[in-house]
C-alpha cells in the first residue's frame, strides 16, 4: 500500500482506540513473517530494529530488505529505529529511509533527554521523519520491582517533554518490563489515562510481550496507540529451533528457518490479534 510516517499511522490508533503493533524484525524470516501475518489480518504495521542490534546483524543489507518489504506490502507500513541512544545511529536509520526514530534518553537527566531529544527532532522532522521519545523507567528482565512511583512518568513532565521536544510519540514507562517476565507486570492504568489527558501525542507501550489480552484491552483503552513486541519473537524462534531439533537432530538450516518463520508468524498473529487492529488498514 505504502511506506508511511509513524506519525499517521499512530494518530488513527489514537482516534479509532487501536493500538498498531511495533515489532522488532532480526533476520529476513523475522521479517517475512510480520509483514505476511500484517497483510493476512489488514492490520497497519510498525516495522523496527533497536539500535543495539546493529553490532549482530548486517543492518545495511537488512534495512534494505526492510524498506523493499514496506514498499511491496498490501497495508501501510512505517519503518522504525527503536530505542537509539546515538546520533550517529538515528542519523543512520533515517539515510537507509526509515520513516520514524526513537531517541531513547530516558538514562539520562530530564534536562539532557529534552535537549537531545528535540535536537534530533528538530532535524527529522526537516526531513519528514516522525520522532518518538521516552520518559520515565521501564524495567529489564527481572527488575521489576525497581518500578515505583518514583520512576514512573509524572503528567506534568510528560506535558513539557512534549510541548519542547515537539515529538510525534511518547513512550511511558507505567509498570511494563523489556525482556523475560519473572513475576507479572504492575501496570498503573490510572497514570496511563492521566498522561492520556494530558499530553497531546500518541503514546507508546514498551515491554509488551506476554501482557494478559485483558491487559492489552485496559491499555488501549487508557491511551496506548502503539504496543512493541520484540523479546517473544526472538522466544518464539528460539523454541521453534528446540523443538525442531527434538524431533529431527538432522534438520538442515533450511527446515529450520521456515520452521522459525511460521513459530514467528503463529506468534505476532497472537499479539495482532489483542490490539484491536484487525482490518484497520482497509
Amino acid at each position: 500500500m505504502a511506506l508511511v510516517t509513524m506519525k499517521e499511522l499512530l494518530q488513527d490508533a489514537r482516534k479509532r482506540k487501536y493500538a498498531v503493533g511495533g515489532f522488532n524484525v532480526f533476520n529476513f524470516e523475522t521479517l517475512g513473517a510480520v509483514i505476511e501475518v500484517a497483510e493476512e489480518l489488514k492490520t497497519p504495521l510498525v516495522l523496527g530494529i533497536p539500535e543495539r542490534l546493529f553490532k549482530f546483524v548486517d543492518v545495511d543489507t537488512l534495512s534494505a530488505a526492510m524498506i523493499r518489504g514496506a514498499q511491496k506490502a498490501s497495508v501501510p507500513v512505517a519503518l522504525h529505529l527503536d530505542h537509539g541512544y546515538t546520533y550517529e545511529g538515528v542519523m543512520k536509520a533515517i539515510r537507509w529511509g526509515f520513516t520514524s526514530v526513537m531517541f531513547d534518553g530516558s538514562a539520562l537527566s530530564i534536562e539532557d533527554n529534552l535537549k537531545r531529544t528535540k535536537e534530533i527532532t528538530r532535524i527529522a522532522h526537516s526531513l519528514g521523519v516522525s520522532v518518538e521519545g521516552e520518559l520515565g523507567y521501564v524495567g529489564c528482565y527481572d527488575n521489576v520491582k525497581d518500578i515505583n512511583e518514583e520512576n514512573i512518568v509524572k503528567p506534568d513532565i510528560a506535558c513539557n517533554f512534549v510541548e519542547k521536544t515537539k515529538v510525534d510519540a511518547l513512550a511511558v514507562a507505567v509498570g511494563t518490563n523489556h525482556g523475560v517476565y519473572h513475576g507479572g507486570p504492575k501496570l498503573n492504568f490510572s497514570r496511563l489515562s492521566e498522561l492520556n489527558n494530558t499530553v497531546n501525542v500518541p503514546l507508546v507501550m514498551h515491554g509488551g510481550s506476554k501482557l494478559t489480552k485483558e491487559d492489552y484491552q485496559s491499555s488501549i483503552q487508557s491511551g496506548i496507540t502503539k504496543i512493541n513486541i520484540a523479546t517473544d519473537m526472538s522466544m518464539a524462534a528460539g523454541e521453534t529451533i528446540r523443538a525442531e531439533l527434538a524431533k529431527n537432530q538432522s534438520a538442515n538450516y533450511i527446515h529450520l528457518m521456515s520452521m522459525v518463520k511460521k513459530g514467528v508468524k503463529d506468534s505476532v498473529r497472537r499479539y495482532m490479534l489483542s490490539f484491536d487492529c484487525i482490518s484497520k488498514a482497509i
